[in-house]
Protein backbone atom coordinates (compact mmCIF):
# COMPACT_ATOMS: atom_id res chain seq x y z
CA UNK A 1 0.00 0.00 0.00
CA UNK A 2 2.64 2.50 0.45
CA UNK A 3 4.55 1.63 -2.66
CA UNK A 4 0.57 2.53 -4.30
CA UNK A 5 0.73 5.70 -2.26
CA UNK A 6 4.40 6.98 -3.28
CA UNK A 7 3.20 6.03 -7.21
CA UNK A 8 -0.29 8.19 -6.52
CA UNK A 9 1.82 11.31 -4.82
CA UNK A 10 4.59 11.29 -8.02
CA UNK A 11 1.69 11.17 -10.32
CA UNK A 12 -0.20 13.99 -8.32
CA UNK A 13 2.89 16.18 -8.21
CA UNK A 14 3.83 15.71 -11.74
CA UNK A 15 0.31 16.53 -13.31
CA UNK A 16 -0.27 19.37 -10.62
CA UNK A 17 3.47 20.91 -11.77
CA UNK A 18 2.50 20.31 -15.39
CA UNK A 19 -0.81 21.19 -15.89
CA UNK A 20 -1.24 23.95 -13.11
CA UNK A 21 -3.98 21.91 -10.95
CA UNK A 22 -3.51 20.81 -7.03
CA UNK A 23 -3.61 17.14 -7.91
CA UNK A 24 -6.47 16.20 -6.75
CA UNK A 25 -8.25 15.28 -10.18
CA UNK A 26 -6.15 12.32 -10.20
CA UNK A 27 -5.19 11.50 -6.10
CA UNK A 28 -9.03 11.43 -4.98
CA UNK A 29 -9.99 8.87 -7.26
CA UNK A 30 -6.78 6.86 -7.20
CA UNK A 31 -7.16 6.95 -3.27
CA UNK A 32 -10.67 5.68 -3.58
CA UNK A 33 -10.03 3.12 -6.03
CA UNK A 34 -6.13 1.62 -5.31
CA UNK A 35 -6.00 2.40 -2.00
CA UNK A 36 -9.72 1.73 -0.58
CA UNK A 37 -10.02 4.94 0.72
CA UNK A 38 -14.05 6.46 1.13
CA UNK A 39 -14.89 9.07 -0.65
CA UNK A 40 -14.97 11.61 2.73
CA UNK A 41 -11.29 10.58 3.03
CA UNK A 42 -9.76 11.04 0.21
CA UNK A 43 -11.02 14.24 -0.68
CA UNK A 44 -9.62 15.26 3.03
CA UNK A 45 -6.32 13.68 2.28
CA UNK A 46 -5.75 15.12 -0.89
CA UNK A 47 -6.50 18.91 0.57
CA UNK A 48 -3.87 18.04 2.56
CA UNK A 49 -1.65 16.61 0.21
CA UNK A 50 -2.08 19.58 -1.98
CA UNK A 51 0.05 22.06 0.53
CA UNK A 52 3.52 21.19 -0.10
CA UNK A 53 2.91 20.14 -3.82
CA UNK A 54 1.16 23.78 -4.39
CA UNK A 55 4.38 25.42 -2.34
CA UNK A 56 7.04 23.18 -4.60
CA UNK A 57 4.85 24.26 -7.52
CA UNK A 58 4.16 28.03 -7.44
CA UNK A 59 7.57 28.56 -6.29
CA UNK A 60 9.07 26.78 -9.06
CA UNK A 61 7.12 28.81 -11.47
CA UNK A 62 7.44 31.89 -9.51
CA UNK A 63 11.34 32.21 -9.84
CA UNK A 64 10.21 32.23 -13.77
CA UNK A 65 8.30 35.43 -12.99
CA UNK A 66 5.22 33.59 -13.98
CA UNK A 67 3.14 34.15 -11.02
CA UNK A 68 0.71 36.90 -10.38
CA UNK A 69 0.85 37.15 -6.44
CA UNK A 70 -2.27 39.50 -6.24
CA UNK A 71 -4.54 37.65 -8.36
CA UNK A 72 -3.16 34.66 -5.94
CA UNK A 73 -3.72 36.41 -2.79
CA UNK A 74 -7.12 37.44 -4.02
CA UNK A 75 -8.63 34.09 -5.40
CA UNK A 76 -7.03 32.35 -2.36
CA UNK A 77 -9.02 34.45 -0.20
CA UNK A 78 -12.07 33.51 -2.01
CA UNK A 79 -10.57 29.85 -1.79
CA UNK A 80 -10.47 29.73 1.71
CA UNK A 81 -14.19 30.81 2.01
CA UNK A 82 -15.29 28.40 -0.44
CA UNK A 83 -13.23 25.75 1.39
CA UNK A 84 -14.70 26.02 4.29
CA UNK A 85 -18.20 25.80 2.91
CA UNK A 86 -17.00 23.29 0.52
CA UNK A 87 -15.88 20.88 3.12
CA UNK A 88 -18.75 21.70 5.53
CA UNK A 89 -21.53 20.84 2.51
CA UNK A 90 -19.71 17.63 1.99
CA UNK A 91 -19.79 16.45 5.48
CA UNK A 92 -23.42 16.29 4.51
CA UNK A 93 -23.64 14.35 1.45
CA UNK A 94 -23.36 10.98 1.56
CA UNK A 95 -19.86 8.87 0.07
CA UNK A 96 -21.67 7.48 -3.20
CA UNK A 97 -23.99 10.99 -4.02
CA UNK A 98 -20.13 12.69 -3.14
CA UNK A 99 -18.64 10.20 -6.02
CA UNK A 100 -21.43 10.81 -8.63
CA UNK A 101 -20.67 15.03 -7.91
CA UNK A 102 -17.33 14.77 -8.20
CA UNK A 103 -17.23 12.24 -11.30
CA UNK A 104 -19.78 14.61 -12.91
CA UNK A 105 -17.51 17.51 -11.88
CA UNK A 106 -14.68 15.72 -13.77
CA UNK A 107 -16.87 14.90 -17.21
CA UNK A 108 -18.45 18.62 -17.57
CA UNK A 109 -14.84 19.81 -17.04
CA UNK A 110 -13.46 17.88 -19.36
CA UNK A 111 -16.24 18.49 -21.93
CA UNK A 112 -15.75 22.05 -21.62
CA UNK A 113 -12.25 21.70 -21.90
CA UNK A 114 -12.45 19.96 -25.36
CA UNK A 115 -15.30 21.40 -26.70
CA UNK A 116 -13.61 24.74 -27.21
CA UNK A 117 -10.40 23.60 -28.47
CA UNK A 118 -12.46 21.51 -31.09
CA UNK A 119 -14.03 24.53 -32.79
CA UNK A 120 -10.76 26.16 -32.94
CA UNK A 121 -9.61 23.33 -34.71
CA UNK A 122 -12.47 22.89 -37.09
CA UNK A 123 -13.05 26.96 -37.96
CA UNK A 124 -8.99 26.87 -39.86
CA UNK A 125 -7.40 27.87 -36.92
CA UNK A 126 -4.94 25.86 -35.21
Amino acid sequence: MALVAVVVGLGSGLVSGMLGVGGGLLTVPAMVLFLGLTQHVAEGTSLLVIIPTAVVGAVTLWRRGLVMLRAAMAIGLGGVAGALAGSRLALTVDGHTLRLVFATYLVIVGVWMIVPARRRVTSGQT
